[in-house]
């Protein structure tokens, strides 16, 4: 790979803010290329994104991803994003995340702070040090105090990704006590996905991770057995639904 076009890059939160916060990152095109949308899709990940846009002077601006159902592909260059951990969003913004699934909205002010004043100065910043820092100091005053998740979505996010997706929601749902009804309900306020799909979401991304450390080492019928799909068919499936390609589309262009 061309080590110019590698240009995305994540950098950790703090320990006050890692219980929020999946990562920073930051992610920028050669003029060259500017207007490529790439290979692969950025595919869903059950994480909500806010990001700013820092081309100066007219057009830095802020804007959130929610959670996906689908893959999109970016035709923006030049961006600092702050990845919030799935359902952690949930603590931010007012409305229920689910309203914001598969949308990408303009966001005109964070808290008290205006978005705009905010991107020009991390546009301005001449190193992702400094990014994260102003980053940093500004999400530190915001979600300073504010509550965790409802310990039930908490537990039952947390159960899902610990069992790599493979996980019987209707045995979640007898844990945590609640209807099935009642359960989906509560999972889609909070996450935007329904705890189906978010399992779905975390098995195929799982499969995708354990492709780039293995760098091919595992057959496609070795990855579906170490995913928890029923055969090579299934995952493909799967893959389909989330990625919008088959794997070895996917991987192709990895």
């Amino acid at each position: 790979m061309d080590e110019q076009k590698n240009t995305y890059r994540e950098y950790e939160p703090s320990l006050n803010l890692k219980p929020f916060l999946h990562c920073y990152w930051a992610y920028d095109t050669p003029d060259s290329d500017r207007g490529h949308t790439g290979s692969n899709p950025i595919i869903p990940d059950g994480c909500v994104d806010i990001i700013f846009n820092l081309n100066l002077p007219t057009q830095s601006e802020c804007f959130v991803v929610g959670p996906m159902t689908q893959p999109i592909f970016n035709t923006k260059n030049n961006l600092f994003g702050i990845r919030f951990k799935p359902g952690m969003a949930a603590s931010f913004f007012q409305s229920p995340i689910r309203e914001m699934t598969d949308q990408i909205l303009t966001l005109n002010h964070i808290d008290r702070f205006k978005t705009q004043n905010i991107a020009d100065h991390l546009a301005n910043s001449t190193s992702p040090g400094s990014k994260t820092a102003l980053v940093e100091s500004i999400f530190e005053q915001m979600l300073s105090g504010k509550p965790g998740l409802e310990r039930r979505v908490q537990f039952a996010i947390n159960a899902i990704e610990s069992s790599n997706g493979n996980i019987n929601i209707q045995e979640l749902t007898h844990q945590i006590g609640w209807s099935r009804q009642h359960f989906t309900r509560q999972f889609l306020n909070i996450t935007g996905l329904s705890p189906k799909f978010f399992s779905q979401v975390i098995k195929v991304n799982r499969v995708i991770n354990i492709h780039k450390d293995q760098k091919c080492g595992c057959s496609l019928g070795d990855l579906a057995q170490i995913g928890g799909y029923y055969d090579q068919a299934h995952m493909t499936n799967a893959f389909k639904k989330i990625t919008g390609l088959t794997p070895q589309l996917f991987f192709k262009n990895i």
